[in-house]
């Protein structure tokens, strides 16, 4: 018997063929990197946007904490230069109410701090490199310092406080009248005089006053005086000015790219 075996015809390709193939494939594969790249670089930028939006939020809230601010620590020092006139005039002994006044609004910890959420969100999540203006970055890394050093100083005052000014408060002045003006909203200075809403009691003393050592007192709260004036100085106003800069030059930047949003 005779058996018959298929025949498979065999066509080999011409090597144009290949490199044809090859060349669509690289193309393809080319194609899909670049897309991919695109893609990523539309979300990744859009982020930014959204973290450079907050951040706008932030230097806004932060530009209102810094006036703020800066008038309750003018405040506190003008209570310290009454209170030591009359120290100096030999009139503060009779004038102990002006003293619990100025004292507990002198003692409050008042600071201005960044708020530094979308800064670290930019600086962390690489928001940066997506941010085309150089410019912007460098301001960016800038008061994200001043914000640590704000915080630095505001340590510094807060310890003097804690070690030097709260010793005095809870041992030598009356704890119900005291308690009585941290409940207060305000207080009125007119001219050299501290006005208290607070009802003043009658014969109102410091605790073992012919004892109290005025000398070290007062040159303690000069002291505070002192620090707080070179915050002002060196971090505040310097750092309140980075931020007002940043804010028009952040408003700007989402006016170039279509996405300020003013509340």
């Amino acid at each position: 018997m005779e058996v018959h075996h298929p025949h498979h015809p065999t066509h080999k390709k011409k090597w144009s063929e290949y490199i044809l193939e090859f060349f669509m494939l690289f193309v393809a594969v080319t194609l899909g990197f670049f897309a991919e790249n695109i893609r990523e670089h539309y979300v990744e930028k859009h982020k930014a946007i959204e973290n450079v939006q907050n951040l706008y939020k932030d230097l806004k809230t932060d530009s209102t904490v810094f006036n703020y601010m800066l008038k309750i620590r003018d405040k506190q020092d003008s209570s310290f230069q009454i209170i030591s006139r009359l120290y100096d005039e030999r009139k503060i002994e009779q004038d102990i109410s002006t003293l619990y006044v100025a004292h507990s609004f002198i003692v409050l910890r008042i600071m201005p701090t960044v708020n530094t959420m979308a800064l670290e969100q930019i600086k962390n999540s690489g928001a940066l490199n997506y941010i085309e203006d150089e410019r912007l970055k460098q301001e960016i890394q800038q008061y994200a310092n001043n914000a640590v050093n704000l915080k630095i100083r505001e340590e510094r005052e807060y310890n003097f406080i804690d070690k030097n000014i709260d010793p005095l408060t809870i041992n030598r002045f009356e704890y119900k009248y005291y308690q009585q003006l941290s409940k207060e909203d305000d207080f009125e200075i007119k001219g050299d005089k501290i006005l208290a809403i607070a009802k003043i009691p009658e014969g109102l003393k410091l605790i073992k006053q012919s004892t109290f050592d005025w000398n070290n007192y007062f040159s303690v709260l000069s002291t505070l005086s002192t620090i707080r004036k070179s915050t002002d100085r060196s971090q505040i106003l310097p750092t309140q000015a980075k931020c007002i800069e940043m804010l028009e030059h952040v408003r700007n930047y989402l006016k170039e790219n279509n996405t300020l949003i003013e509340e």
